[in-house]
């Protein structure tokens, strides 16, 4: 291991600092995401239900497919935003919801610094951060998804701190304190998604090549840490532990999305998708340099000879991704289900500026070129803010080329944007129904006297709509009322979110 060196760690720390200034000036634009609040009352179930943690039999279930996602990070982020709440008062929740999820990125972006740094020098390092740090893809995840990129920074985290664990010498003060702080961060990610496990695999098989003969003490005590750390953290295991985990594994595995999903211009049923659909969104919705420095870094990983990460790239990337593709596994939102599986690809494209690094001698144009690698995504994000997740790269034309071939806000954020127009125009108590979108996310935004209704929960449906609301999410923006006129749109460049429509006299499609 090498010694910590403070100085050469400055780099890094710049780019957090100027990372979290930027983010709380500008988090208030993010508008809620489609599943934010169901979430929000799946964390308020979760503190109420530890008054029946020695009387599981009294227990109200929790009606939502949330069971199956352990509910540890939501925990956290709601006892957390209520501290954020009281020290930014202006903040509304959402916006402190937001912002965690933002900080719990950033922790991200340094956890894959420090495990790049194992076969990296510190600069190629910082420039693996710089690139994931710079993805517009992530960075606008960030702020909006409480699942995907989470789970992605715990998974980073278990890895990392177990290889920590599995490098410490034996019967050390610092191998047990790491061994806990392993088998807790196991744990938790356990208690976020079910696939949690996978990254306890990658290092139980990382220890047995380190410490044959003592790996299975070792992995005793670090699965005990880790199962009662998820036991703890997930009420809905309390009952049945063994029983409802396997529940949840076989449910997530097939997770049952009855919802069309938009791919190359065509709706297809979740599991008719085509084995394509994980790859090409992938190409499309990360920047072009680092596709570049991915392929040139396989190359030069390979050339290094460097056994743990080719076998961490293995197992981490390379056989999940091509399981996922051959088993047809039921994928929707452009497989963000998928995001923890994308570190490897920055650390690998680490390599590749490691041997561009040979070429280039003089510091300060090393920095130059990263800067170069990192403004085709940084530019895109400021055009695209605050939707930054609806990035796609100029191999398809940018998202004006994506526009009704893939879906761009699938989770429905522009809502906040769509609803601050309705809000300046309608007339007092006016009607709005929500054609396609999320009514709960839209009437967090609505004006007080204003009706956000669906077709489905209208408990007056024969009275008139003023406005008819419709996301462009599976291209239905075409499909409903076509013959109403439209009187704003909430997008980028030619790319369209959502549509707003007056309508007529009859007040209705």
């Amino acid at each position: 291991m090498k010694p910590y060196q403070p100085a050469q760690n400055y780099p890094i720390f710049i780019l957090l600092i100027t990372a979290f200034l930027i983010g709380c000036f500008t988090v208030g634009q993010y508008g809620q995401s489609w599943d934010e609040p169901d979430i929000y009352r799946y964390s308020e179930y979760t503190i109420n239900a530890y008054q029946f943690i020695f009387n599981q039999k009294y227990l109200p279930s929790y009606e939502s497919n949330l069971n199956f996602y352990g509910p540890a990070y939501y925990l956290m982020v709601n006892l957390f935003t209520r501290v954020l709440m009281l020290i930014v008062p202006s903040w509304t929740t959402v916006t402190a919801w937001h912002f965690t999820y933002f900080i719990t990125f950033l922790a991200g972006v340094y956890i894959l610094y420090l495990l790049s740094k194992r076969w990296l020098s510190e600069l190629a390092a910082f420039g693996v951060a710089l690139l994931f740090l710079c993805q517009p893809l992530l960075w606008g995840h960030s702020f909006i998804n409480p699942k995907d990129t989470p789970f992605m920074t715990f998974f980073m985290a278990s890895i990392y701190l177990g290889l920590q664990m599995a490098d410490a010498q034996p019967r050390s003060f610092r191998r047990a304190g790491l061994i806990i702080m392993a088998g807790l961060m196991l744990g938790l990610t356990i208690s976020l998604r079910v696939l949690g496990p996978l990254a306890g695999i990658f290092v139980l098989l990382y220890a047995a090549t380190k410490h044959k003969q003592k790996a299975i003490s070792l992995a005793i005590v670090y699965l005990f840490i880790a199962g009662i750390t998820a036991y703890l953290t997930w009420p809905y295991l309390w009952k049945s532990p063994v029983t409802n985990y396997f529940e949840s594994l076989k449910l997530m595995s097939q997770f049952p999305f009855d919802a069309k999903v938009l791919f190359w211009g065509d709706l297809y049923v979740p599991t008719q998708v085509p084995r394509s659909y994980f790859p090409t969104l992938f190409t499309l919705q990360l920047t072009e340099p680092l596709l570049a420095l991915f392929i040139i870094g396989i190359f030069v990983m390979a050339a290094s000879r460097k056994t743990e990460p080719i076998l961490l790239f293995s197992a981490w990337f390379l056989i999940p991704a091509l399981i996922i593709v051959f088993s047809k596994s039921v994928l929707y939102d452009n497989a963000r289900q998928l995001y923890f599986l994308l570190p490897p690809l920055f650390f690998v494209s680490g390599f590749a500026v490691e041997w561009l690094f040979k070429y280039i001698h003089q510091q300060k144009f090393r920095y130059i070129f990263l800067m170069l690698l990192i403004a085709p995504g940084v530019l895109a994000g400021i055009r695209l803010y605050p939707y930054e997740y609806s990035y796609y790269n100029s191999l398809i034309g940018g998202i004006d080329g994506a526009f009704r071939q893939f879906e761009t806000d699938y989770w429905g954020t522009s809502s906040k944007e769509a609803m601050e127009y309705i809000n300046a125009v309608a007339p007092s108590h006016a009607r709005i129904v929500v054609l396609s979108g999320s009514d709960e996310v839209a009437r967090q935004y609505a004006r007080a006297d204003l009706q956000v209704v669906t077709e489905e929960n209208d408990p007056t449906p024969q009275e008139k709509y003023t406005y008819a609301f419709i996301l462009t999410r599976k291209n239905q923006s075409e499909r409903r009322c076509v013959k109403s006129d439209v009187v704003y749109e909430v997008g980028k460049g030619n790319a369209i979110f959502v549509i707003i429509k007056k309508l007529g006299n009859k007040g209705h499609c």
